[in-house]
């Protein structure tokens, strides 16, 4: 339904019917040919070939000149200018070929056809309304076949307003036909588009912002709550200068409105992050114990403590290069997390003091990147993958330096942060540990291509580790 033929049918079959159409008329010409005697075959024969003319001539026009310029012309369709160009070019040959062959006047023929226009258009109000809306359209494009649009208006008729989403598949010369997000193919004429109020989701850049809004109950430490927020939302593929945000709206049912912000490419890219930052928001808040409000009042919270696992601490001063002497001191300031399947760990850029060993799961490395299957969105290129035993953050954790990169969560995961406070009162005691960690954060970077290659470098690690610590 409203294909262009030109895409359905193809050379071959095209060929082949302009083959036949010039044997028709070679062998119409050669029929009238040898009719010099009847004066009425001799005009047949004259409107032939003119019109045959200007046939051809409107076709190698179209072909030459009009299709090059249109494929670069920034329009919704350029093949609905086409047709219009083409329409206005075989009116104009029609009424050249009936002064020419028939002798009718053009100003007669002009101020004949004023009349059949008056009465067709009285006629045809509705249809030419849609003609001349879609025109408008056209020339001044607020969207494009391919873009996901939003409909607000008395879209069918009754006395209120709707709003209708959808995917712009076809624009035709009375109708836009949209296909929603469930698959449903609804004709809208152009003239109820044109009075519609319209939302381009994907103009300007494609980036649009989402909000989601959840209420909460009110508690002291609201701050922590707003950050973990914004950590778990980092989960969520976005660009560095857009990152999800956590913030304090308004009052609503005897709680607190949290607005989640975040940033999406395209429509369905963020129906997707809208359910990715529902199902985040839910596992954080009821995992710090905070209840959301409803109608119904607050609804109740569990969580299962995260268990510390035999060994683990060991592993990480083992990693470290550091005396398994440490671990009981170390095993008293250790914070144990749990992350669910795509919840932001750290992202690149943040601040940080800590550092991060998996337990259990496994973890992404990654960056965003912009894709157009299944749909145009921001997704997650993968970096490296992190399992049971693989540690990161030590640079923010030895020398304070912002994360380098984005850890996303891949499946539920169990992890064992190890905060600076952890680390002060060993190395206070122990100033001699400082030269392996320097030799540790120097063979850790050695491996990275984009760290800058710098002859002593140990020296800098060295110095930076010594004044994160202050010793």
């Amino acid at each position: 339904m409203f294909r262009d033929l030109r895409t359905q049918v193809n050379p071959f079959r095209r060929m082949l019917a302009l083959g036949l159409l010039l044997t028709a008329v070679a062998v119409t010409g050669s029929v009238l040919g040898d009719a010099h005697a009847y004066p009425m075959l001799v005009r047949a024969r004259g409107i032939l070939l003119w019109a045959l003319g200007a046939y051809l001539g409107i076709r190698v026009f179209t072909f030459l000149l009009l299709d090059p310029l249109l494929s670069h012309w920034r329009t919704a369709t350029p093949g609905f200018a086409r047709d219009l160009v083409v329409f206005t070019l075989y009116v104009a040959a029609a009424a050249l070929l009936l002064h020419r062959s028939v002798g009718v006047e053009l100003g007669t023929l002009m101020s004949t056809g004023a009349i059949a226009a008056a009465v067709v258009g009285l006629s045809l109000q509705e249809t030419l309304g849609n003609l001349f809306a879609g025109i408008s359209m056209h020339l001044a494009p607020a969207f494009r076949v391919g873009d996901w649009v939003e409909v607000t208006g008395n879209l069918r008729g009754g006395s209120g307003q709707e709003t209708f989403v959808g995917w712009v598949e076809t624009m035709t010369w009375r109708t836009v036909q949209i296909i929603t997000e469930n698959g449903d193919t609804t004709i809208f004429p152009n003239r109820i588009i044109a009075q519609a109020v319209v939302t381009n989701l994907y103009a300007p850049s494609g980036l649009h912002r989402r909000t989601l809004k959840v209420v909460v109950a009110p508690h002291d430490t609201m701050p922590h709550t707003l950050a973990a927020l914004e950590q778990a939302l980092g989960g969520i593929p976005h660009r560095p200068d857009h990152r999800p945000e956590a913030r304090t709206h308004s009052f609503d049912q005897g709680g607190v409105v949290l607005e989640l912000r975040f940033w999406a490419l395209g429509w369905r890219d963020g129906r997707s992050a809208t359910f990715q930052a529902v199902r985040l928001a839910q596992t954080v808040l009821n995992r710090l114990g905070v209840s959301l409000i409803g109608p119904h009042g607050a609804t109740p919270t569990q969580d299962t403590p995260v268990a510390l696992r035999e060994g683990v601490i060991e592993d990480v001063l083992e990693n470290l290069g550091l005396p398994r002497e440490l671990a009981p001191e170390l095993k008293g300031s250790v914070i144990l997390r749990r992350a669910a399947p795509g919840e932001g760990v750290i992202r690149e850029g943040d601040p940080g003091e800590s550092l991060f060993m998996v337990m259990a799961g496994t973890l992404q490395a990654v960056k965003a990147a912009e894709r157009t299957k299944p749909y145009t969105g921001l997704f997650w290129e993968v970096l490296d993958d992190l399992v049971p035993k693989d540690w990161f953050g030590e640079g923010s954790l030895l020398t304070g330096a912002p994360r380098r990169a984005t850890v996303v969560a891949a499946t539920a995961c169990e992890l064992v942060e190890v905060p600076k406070a952890a680390f002060e009162r060993a190395l206070r005691d122990a100033p001699h540990l400082v030269e392996h960690l320097a030799e540790l954060m120097e063979s850790r970077t050695a491996t990275q291509a984009e760290t800058p290659r710098v002859a002593n470098r140990r020296e800098l690690f060295r110095e930076d580790i010594r004044r994160w610590f202050g010793l």
